[in-house]
């Protein structure tokens, strides 16, 4: 037998499990504010990791609905084996969405989601009850490894849920990209064919006199673009120019396609970050193209045959720490990040590196600051976006690099609550397991010369 609960005005009768859910949010009503500021960050935080394990019960919940319903469409299909139905996922699918007040479509999310926390990602899901990331952090995980079977995708949950603390939606999925790669080369190939057939442009008119040109193409291309774009508007803000990034990178962009430009577009470069081991060809490890994210050992082996014939096309070497595969680097004499150094701290560090950030660095800039005696080296300097950058003079502030030269880089950021969080910047592909001899006494010899 089941039971029909009606509901009036929104305001259903509910079982006792919806009762005892329903006593549980009135209570969260009447919790106190906290008084102080670094009472009121714990409440904050609680309440986040609160959310994020609500979320992995509503994924139990759900699974546990999708069982019943498709075991009651099993037992239909016994009784009446000749009657054509149809598939019960999209019943229940919209049967999820209604119960979280979402569409069918962000219920089909939602169901896919579950699917994969209770079956293939139980890592994702127990770090989802402790709160250490949050539902779409989740959908990240489950999305980017949908690609892979049962037993890759649990390889693949184990390794990126090993250290989860600072990390953003981008440097997250730039991560689980890369496990993916490792173990899935040719599917990658497959599906990016698939997807570069459907390059297109389209454009729409947004009102106000205004339009909205999109593009869809190899995100090497857009890598390209970008570089391009982003280039022209710093040269123009350097010469004065008024208009804020946004405005120029728009104008550029109009002034190229429509031939109303008078400057002919100077070189850009991809940026491609390899191991030395997939690019003589002993390596299958990922390669890391900036504002496009990882790439196939092959792709990236390919990418460099053909830039080679280009004049201005360059191979810089970058040596990692043997013991940690970080990128080491050694210290400058000037006062500000500039030229090589600010270089290879972008390359390092390919996002911003505030915990949970993922923006675009357009900052290289001190962690321990000048004023307090920072040094200008690799150590002490990181990669920020605009809004953290200047958030990190507010008062109250403080970062600080990771007290042993030897430790994958890391900083440390307290709040003026005193609460502290950390980032680490992401692993280079690299092969750590077989560095040469040779490898390992040039690291050696510049760890020691930076320290």
């Amino acid at each position: 037998m089941e039971l029909v609960f009606e509901s009036s005005l929104g305001s259903p009768t509910l079982t006792p499990h919806g009762a005892s859910v329903r006593t549980l949010r009135d209570a969260l009503t009447t919790i106190p504010l906290a008084a102080a500021p670094e009472e009121c960050v714990d409440q904050l935080e609680e309440l986040e990791r609160l959310k994020s394990a609500i979320c992995a019960t509503q994924a139990r919940i759900s699974g546990q609905l999708d069982q019943h319903r498709l075991a009651q469409d099993e037992a239909r299909r016994q009784l009446e084996p000749r009657r054509r139905r149809p598939k019960p996922e999209a019943g229940i699918a919209k049967e999820i969405g209604l119960a979280r007040r979402e569409s069918p479509h962000d219920g089909r999310r939602k169901l896919a989601l579950a699917r994969a926390l209770l079956h293939d990602l139980p890592e994702t899901l127990a770090a989802l009850e402790r709160g250490d990331l949050n539902e779409r952090r989740a959908e990240i995980i489950a999305s980017e490894t949908s690609c892979l079977d049962a037993e890759k995708r649990r390889e693949v949950d184990v390794v990126v849920c090993r250290d989860l603390d600072g990390l953003g939606d981008g440097h997250l999925r730039d991560l689980v990209q890369r496990e993916v790669l490792r173990r899935d080369e040719e599917g990658w190939l497959a599906r990016h064919e698939r997807a570069r057939a459907k390059r297109r442009v389209t454009g729409r008119i947004l009102g106000d006199g205004m339009g909205q040109l999109s593009a869809t193409l190899p995100a090497t291309d857009l890598s390209l673009i970008m570089a391009s774009l982003d280039a022209a508007a710093e040269t123009a803000r350097a010469q004065g120019d008024e208009r804020d990034r946004s405005q120029l990178v728009a104008d550029t962009l109009v002034g190229r396609l429509s031939g109303r430009g008078r400057n002919t577009p100077a070189p850009t470069a991809i940026k491609l970050l390899v191991s030395a081991e997939t690019l003589m060809g002993e390596g299958d490890e990922p390669g890391y193209v900036f504002s496009a994210g990882h790439v196939p050992a092959s792709v990236a082996r390919s990418m460099v045959i053909a830039a080679a014939g280009h004049a201005h096309s360059t191979i810089q070497r970058l040596f990692t720490a043997p013991h940690n595969g970080a990128l080491v680097a050694m210290e400058s004499s000037t006062s500000f990040f500039r030229g090589a150094l600010a270089e290879f701290i972008k390359l390092r560090d390919r996002r911003c590196r505030s915990p949970f950030c993922s923006a675009p660095i357009r900052h290289v800039d001190h962690v321990n600051g000048r004023a307090d005696d920072g040094v200008t080296s690799s150590d002490n300097g990181q990669g920020l976006c605009e809004a953290c950058n200047y958030a990190k003079e507010a008062h109250g502030w403080r970062h600080e690099p990771h007290p042993d030269p030897l430790a994958v880089t890391e900083v440390s950021v307290t709040t003026p609550t005193g609460h502290v969080h950390r980032s680490r910047a992401p692993d280079p592909p690299t092969d750590q397991s077989h560095p040469s001899p040779a490898e390992r006494h040039v690291s050696a010899r510049l760890l020691a010369l930076a320290s």
